[in-house]
């Protein structure tokens, strides 16, 4: 039965059907679905029938460049609201929401690394807590809080120095 379904989806009312659903983002399997078909023959079905294939394909590129050319001839034309969004998605390192300065933004990448990277190192505590007895779990939380200390401790100084050097200094 699917083998004579085929010539129906080639017919040019059905060719726009499946350009307008892959325009309105379906994947394939959901389009599988709405054909009455398994994925896998639409897969097939799209290598045997270049027709099909290209519905599909302007479904989805064609459409974005339609819009994007729609966008920047309102964008061109003065319409305020295309041009903010034109230069957002287009423009991000000058024109984003963000109220932070760029070497802002770039710190708080740093912070969330650091976030990052002691939030794995508590997972790794916990995870080597419950692996070991209770008089061991004492003694290697007391050595991995010290190791934590002499790290902060090595982070604070190179901050204290950082901050005790003037900018004459600095400059030289």
């Amino acid at each position: 039965m699917a083998k004579a379904q085929y010539k129906k989806w080639l017919e040019p009312e059905n060719l726009v059907l499946l350009t307008g659903w892959k325009r309105n983002g379906l994947t394939d399997e959901q389009i599988a679905h709405n054909m009455g078909i398994r994925v896998g023959t639409l897969y097939r079905w799209k290598n045997e029938h270049s027709e099909l294939n290209e519905a599909l394909k302007k479904g989805r590129e064609v459409t974005r460049f339609e819009v994007e050319n729609k966008l920047f001839e309102r964008a061109m034309s003065g319409n305020l609201t295309a041009i903010i969004f034109w230069l957002k998605n287009n423009w991000r390192d000058k024109y984003n929401d963000s109220q932070l300065s760029l070497e802002e933004r770039e710190l708080a990448k740093v912070r969330m690394k650091k976030l990052l990277a002691d939030t794995r190192i508590s997972e790794a505590k916990a995870k080597i807590a419950e692996r070991v007895s209770d008089s061991k779990s004492e003694q290697l939380e007391a050595l991995l809080d010290k190791v934590m200390e002499e790290a902060q401790d090595g982070t604070r100084k190179s901050d204290d120095k950082e901050a005790d050097t003037s900018p004459e200094e600095l400059s030289e």
